[in-house]
């Protein structure tokens, strides 16, 4: 029997250390961020009861669960893989009404959709998702704090300038609700409306347009919907107009209508603390019919994208969802958060030329004996290495340097350190002479010295 062919299953991945390393270095950054805004970590497990996942994303979400059946003393219990890590925090909320609030987590975990893999654009069927949330506080200084923390850690990351220059959208569901009513839709269906709007980066908007007409919305409908469509952003004509003065726009075209109006003083509030905290508001652009398809959203909405590379995709998005942790019981508790979808992130900064993916290894330094009579004297370096911060191995067999040279070009490790009879019975004590691969440049130094230039070169060195 032949054996079977080494293959993953369409839309996952492996990740080589070429790509772990710039990974790490990314989800490293933004937990710094996180923490610098007070978010503490948690984690859930992969597997969720099916009751806890159904009726939270919508009908298309729903078919993308990876749903699973297993017998347990007679019992079939139905449980799904996580589909996103929102729902999983609803739940752990709801089962610990003891903990202290506002509470403030961080999540970094895989995710599992049953979705078409489309790797230029980031999309696959596993992959990891980086949330932050705030339950318990109300709508206003929280929601700004999350787009706050957002524009630091798209910053921090490179999405700062030019065409890697990343831009939050803002919405209100309240203001959707606004527009939906305006469109001459019943309020009931404000969750099927705001699904065909989601779909506006993937269908464009005569595909939009014509699915609101199969929603049977009518042409004096569609025409109001189109006026407000140009006022997206995505289009140009009034990207780059301030958003209070689309906001006083938006309110005139609807004329006052009672959810739009409390929508828009909401985006009002949230600006205005951002530019208490600081942030650029050049980065948040008011979109009025930025939707977010999920139901669980109550408040604001919003999502980062780079206007400059539109095939990319949002990289962040979230909203507040005051209602969904009171479906497990025990009250509503208002919540606001964002998730940053990893695998698109990086996608998007390898396409940019922003990661550096040469780097096969986390060694710096590789240290080499001449012959099996200084490998005890290379142990003793390496320890001298490490204690100095400094990642370093030994080659493990001696003979031609040329191997561990070799070695080291392949992957990409800067420093190579020989030993040989001269440095290890140095009267000055323990010696090695170190080649620095990506200058030619080779310096006899005592060991301790070695360690503190090849730290310092890391020091200075530029983070990918």
């Amino acid at each position: 029997m032949a054996s079977p062919k080494p293959r993953s299953f369409k839309g996952t991945r492996d990740f080589t250390p070429r790509e772990m390393i710039p990974r790490e270095k990314i989800i490293d950054s933004m937990k710094r961020v996180f923490r610098l805004y007070g978010f503490s970590p948690l984690e859930t497990p992969a597997l969720e009861m099916l009751s806890v996942l159904t009726g939270k994303y919508g009908e298309e979400g729903e078919k993308l669960l990876y749903k699973l059946d297993y017998k347990n003393d007679d019992f079939m219990n139905r449980v799904a893989l996580r589909y996103d890590l929102t729902v999983p925090l609803a739940r752990v909320i709801a089962s610990h009404p003891e903990w202290p609030m506002p509470f403030k987590r961080y999540q970094v975990q895989p995710v599992w959709r049953a979705d078409k893999p489309q790797t230029r654009q980031g999309r696959f069927r596993e992959f990891y998702q980086c949330d932050i949330d705030t339950v318990g506080a109300p709508e206003g200084l929280a929601d700004a704090e999350i787009l706050a923390l957002t524009v630091t850690m798209l910053d921090d990351l490179g999405f700062k300038d030019g065409d890697k220059r990343a831009i939050v959208q803002l919405n209100h569901r309240k203001v959707l609700e606004g527009i939906c009513v305006y469109a001459g839709h019943p309020r009931e269906d404000l969750a099927g409306f705001c699904r065909v709007l989601d779909k506006l980066d993937k269908i464009g908007r005569e595909g939009v347009v014509s699915d609101l007409i199969d929603m049977g919305i009518n042409d004096e409908g569609i025409d109001r919907v189109d006026s407000l469509l140009k006022l997206s952003g995505m289009y140009g004509s009034l990207s780059s107009t301030p958003a209070d003065e689309k906001i006083d726009h938006v309110l005139a075209i609807l004329d006052n209508n009672q959810a739009a109006t409390e929508g828009l003083e909401g985006i009002r509030s949230i600006l205005q603390s951002l530019k208490e905290l600081g942030t650029d508001l050049s980065r948040i652009n008011f979109n009025p019919v930025l939707a977010r398809g999920l139901d669980y959203y109550t408040g604001a909405v919003f999502e980062s994208t780079l206007p400059g590379q539109p095939h990319i995709g949002s990289l962040t998005g979230g909203g507040r969802y005051d209602k969904l942790i009171g479906l497990y019981g025990g009250g509503d508790k208002p919540a606001v958060g964002t998730t940053i979808g990893l695998d698109r992130m990086f996608a998007a900064m390898e396409q940019l030329g922003m990661v550096d993916t040469e780097a096969a290894t986390v060694t710096r330094v590789l240290i080499a004996a001449w012959s099996a009579d200084q490998m005890s004297a290379c142990l003793q370096a390496v320890r001298v290495f490490r204690e100095a911060g400094v990642p370093a191995e030994v080659f493990p067999t001696t003979g031609k340097l040329k191997k561990p040279f070799s070695h080291a070009d392949k992957l990409n490790i800067p420093y190579v350190a020989v030993i040989g009879p001269d440095e290890a019975g140095n009267p000055d004590g323990l010696h090695v002479s170190l080649k620095d691969l990506s200058q030619g440049t080779q310096e006899t130094l005592q060991v301790a010295n070695a360690a503190e230039k090849v730290s310092s070169t890391n020091r200075s060195a530029p983070s990918s």
